[in-house]
């Protein structure tokens, strides 16, 4: 049996041993059992299926619109799933669909950026499996929450704003530990690279190159520490392997119909799913 210290679980802290089961841990804690536990038998459970689909569908809205399929998976997944077991698993099917991403937009890269960004992500990646450790799932959503609702005023009254000019090396390594601190601790770490984005001013191809390689470099970054301190759990693995098919077909039944659909209203109703879904993770993070 896996033993928290006295008076830690009133204090709502979290803290995960190297190679320590988090879904037990969070039992130990008298936290829900994780509701997507292996079954003997290998066919999907409704959870499985609920994976994929949420998966795919923001596999698909990264193809079609370019906002991080994540920031819309992930609140519907966090229905289901615990924190602690959602965030490694985004982690890891986020690097398979990067991993895709390289293939099409490497040539464009501009690798002169990546010791820079790199420089900042590798501390900010250590920062970052720190938080998921001391951080309770409550916090974490909390933190998902705010993010969300700061992506979205981002889109909407900053984004279309006038930037570029900026220098490469502290807004790199500005940026990079964003990156590494929010991608290892919530999954989520498109707002820093979005920021580093419009600091810069580089055309959309050469930018979606040069992040397609940091996000790949530092996701495995991030996987090795996950891995590290035990957050990769057997649940975690087989939900894996529905959601990683499930982000990789959904990013390819984008491109058959990106050219007929209106990309602008599309953006402006998934930015309204994703600020309804960052009030429900304030919400549910309070009660």
């Amino acid at each position: 049996m896996d033993i928290i210290p006295p008076g830690w679980q009133e204090k709502g802290i979290l803290v995960l041993p190297r190679r320590q089961s988090p879904v037990r841990a969070m039992t130990a804690a008298g936290a829900r059992p994780h509701a997507g536990a292996r079954k003997e038998d290998a066919m999907p459970d409704a959870l499985d299926i609920f994976v994929f689909v949420c998966w795919f569908a923001g596999g698909f809205v990264s193809g079609v619109s370019g906002i991080g399929g994540t920031m819309f998976a992930f609140p519907f997944l966090a229905l289901a799933i615990p924190m602690h077991a959602l965030i490694p698993l985004s982690c890891l099917v986020c690097f398979f669909k990067d991993a895709c991403m390289i293939a099409m937009h490497v040539r464009f890269c501009r690798f002169d950026a990546m010791p820079w960004l790199l420089l900042g992500a590798v501390p900010g990646s250590f920062a970052g499996v720190y938080l998921l450790q001391i951080c309770s799932g409550a916090a974490l959503q909390g933190i998902v929450g705010i993010l969300l609702l700061f992506f979205v005023y981002w889109q909407l009254y900053v984004h279309g704003g006038r930037g570029g000019g900026a220098r490469l090396q502290p807004v790199g390594v500005a940026c990079g530990f964003g990156a590494g601190l929010l991608g290892t601790g919530i999954a989520l770490d498109g707002p820093p690279m979005a920021a580093f984005g419009l600091a810069v001013g580089w055309e959309p191809r050469v930018f979606l190159g040069t992040v397609s390689v940091f996000f790949m470099l530092r996701g495995i970054i991030t996987l090795v520490l996950q891995w590290w301190h035990g957050f990769f759990t057997p649940e975690v693995l087989g939900m894996a392997m529905y959601g990683t098919p499930g982000v990789m077909l959904g990013s390819l039944a984008a491109f058959p119909v990106v050219k007929r659909i209106n990309v602008l209203l599309f953006r402006r109703v998934l930015l309204a799913i994703i600020a309804i879904c960052g009030v429900v993770c304030l919400v549910r993070s309070i009660w």
